[in-house]
This record gives structure tokens, C-alpha cells and sequence, in this order.
């Protein structure tokens, strides 16, 4: 489970959120997924080129679909972890709360939880543009040698068609998200509710998570044709991402009242100021994911670097002989 960084982040996450609150709405989506797709081609898409072992003579969309049969699989493990880690976080609040014991820490890694499960709802956007462009567009270029073009190169044709295609989807994935959220505030957010709850909207997350891979060529076992990924295979997918943004919104609309009132701001519940809040912890948990590739050792590896964030009691990770996985 997480370490909590929103603590250390707080006034990162204060200096976000006077700087997104007095932009229009719709900026926020579009620089999340931009923020996002820049720190992939920077601090992650090289490790992830590395660890493929791909024969040079695999090319075209043959390449493109054992990749991105990777790429999705892996994508999919990483979300249900962090959805998993959310329910967890969210049990351990509910104890902490039924019992009266303070439940700051436990209400703060809810959240940390979930801005972690954004974080591979904005990659799965990121990684339906690139591979849409790339089987449409360019599927004869794309050879072994030529994936670092394509996924780390920055300021190209190909990263500046990403992001066009970024910014546009953005602004489907609003309007989907202004559709179908509810926004009444006064439902029951009390442990237990009979109403509609966290657990709801996370349940419906994986949902949302396991429909996905199911559309995409993750089955070793069986042939798919080489033009699998078709417009309405894409299509399918783009509007299941979308759900995610609507459940993964639901689910932060529980912690709202509560990050309000630990950052100390005034601040009225609305869908434009959820996602507005959204965008300033995410763009806080961002920085410390780059600063965790480059110096924790957690990440790189090596003995030296730093471990932030604070550890919440109660929860005593998984237990495997006499070690503990946390």
C-alpha cells in the first residue's frame, strides 16, 4: 500500500490548485493527459522499450500487436492493484472511523489511492492515441528499431499528432463526465450507507478495467487477425476509458469535503471544482512519481535515495514467510 506524500505535498498541492482555479475547466483534463504523456516519454517508456526482447525482424502490425498486447496487459495489472489498494485504504478508514479513532492519515491515503488509479486512467487515453495513430496511420514504419521514435523521441510529427489528439479527447472525456456524474453532494457518505458509496464507484472501476482488456488482444493462447484492432474495436475502447474518468471522478467526490477542510480552502462543491481539485493532487503526486524514478531507491535499484511519504498504521501488508510486502 502507499506511503501518504500528500502530507509532504501539501503546499504543492495548495500552489496547483490557486493556479488551476482560475483557468477555464476544460484546461484541466487536457494537461493532465499532456503532463502525463510527457513524464511516459521521459522517465518511463525507455525502461519499458528495454525490457521487450523483440526478434528485428518483427515489423508492422505485427509488432504493434504483440506490443500493445504487452503494453494494455500490463496497464490492466497496474490498475486493478491500485483499485485493490483503494478498497483497502477505504476499509481501514471505515475501522479507523467505527471505532472513533482518528482517521486523517486513513482519508488521505483514499485519496493518494485513487489519484493513483487516474494516473493509469489517463495512460490508457494516452496509449489508445498513440496506438490508434500508429495502426492507421503509420503501421509499415513501425519496425524494433525505430520504437524509440515513437515512444520517447520528444517534439516530432508523431508526439505532436499524440497530443492534437490528446486535446481533443479531452474534451469528449468532459463532456462525457459533465453527462453522466451526479452531482448532488447530500448523498450518505457515512460507513455503511445504504446509498451509493466509494466502494460503489470502485467495484464499477473494475468493471470498467476487466471489460477493457477483454476487447484487447491479451490471450496468448488464441490467433487474432492482423487487423484486429479495427475503428469499432477502438471506438469500444475509448468509450469504456471514458467510464473510468465518470467512476474514478465518483469515487474522489468522497474525499472532496475532506481535502477541502486538511488544505484550508474554501471552496464549494461542484463538478468543475472536483475535477479542478482532482487536477492539483494529481500534478503534486506527479512530481514525486518523476522524483521516485530518479532517487528512490524503491524504483532505481540502488542502495542511496530517499523514501517519502508517511506509513499508515493498520495496515500490515501481505505477510509470505518473514518477509512483509507493503
Amino acid at each position: 500500500m502507499s506511503l501518504v506524500s500528500i502530507v509532504k505535498n501539501k503546499d504543492i498541492i495548495k500552489e496547483k490548485l490557486n493556479y488551476i482555479l482560475n483557468l477555464d475547466v476544460n484546461v484541466v483534463l487536457s494537461e493532465c493527459l499532456e503532463a502525463q504523456y510527457e513524464m511516459m516519454r521521459e522517465n518511463l517508456n525507455q525502461k519499458m522499450i528495454k525490457k521487450r526482447y523483440f526478434n528485428n525482424d518483427l515489423q508492422g502490425k505485427e509488432l504493434l500487436n504483440a506490443l500493445y498486447q504487452h503494453i494494455y496487459s500490463h496497464n490492466h495489472i497496474a490498475l486493478t492493484d491500485e483499485i485493490f489498494e483503494a478498497l483497502d485504504a477505504n476499509t481501514i478508514k471505515n475501522e479507523k472511523y467505527l471505532k472513533g479513532d482518528d482517521t486523517e492519515l486513513t482519508e488521505l491515503l483514499v485519496a493518494e489511492e485513487l489519484i493513483d488509479m487516474f494516473h493509469f486512467i489517463l495512460e490508457y487515453t494516452i496509449l489508445l492515441e498513440e496506438h490508434y495513430i500508429l495502426v492507421l496511420e503509420y503501421p509499415e514504419n513501425i519496425t524494433v528499431d525505430r520504437l524509440s521514435y515513437y515512444y520517447v523521441h520528444k517534439k516530432n510529427s508523431f508526439w505532436r499528432g499524440v497530443l492534437s489528439m490528446l486535446y481533443k479527447e479531452s474534451g469528449h472525456i468532459l463532456h462525457y463526465i459533465n453527462e453522466n456524474i451526479k452531482t448532488d453532494n447530500e448523498v450518505d457518505r457515512a460507513p455503511n450507507s445504504e446509498h451509493s458509496n466509494i466502494t460503489d464507484y470502485l467495484e464499477k472501476l473494475l468493471r470498467n478495467n476487466r471489460d477493457f482488456i477483454r476487447l484487447c488482444n491479451f490471450k496468448d493462447w488464441k490467433q487474432y487477425p492482423e487487423n484486429y484492432y479495427s475503428p469499432y474495436v477502438f471506438a469500444e475502447l475509448f468509450r469504456i476509458n471514458r467510464e473510468m474518468y465518470v467512476n474514478c471522478v465518483s469515487a474522489l467526490s468522497f474525499v472532496f469535503n475532506f481535502l477541502i477542510k486538511y488544505l484550508n480552502v474554501d471552496l464549494q462543491y461542484s463538478v468543475e471544482n472536483l475535477l479542478k481539485l482532482m487536477y492539483a493532487v494529481y500534478m503534486a503526486k506527479r512530481e514525486e512519481n518523476i522524483r521516485r524514478q530518479n532517487s528512490d531507491p524503491r524504483y532505481t535499484g540502488k542502495s542511496e535515495g530517499e523514501v517519502v511519504g508517511v506509513e499508515v498504521k493498520g495496515w500490515g501488508g501481505f505477510k509470505f514467510g518473514n518477509k512483509t510486502w507493503l
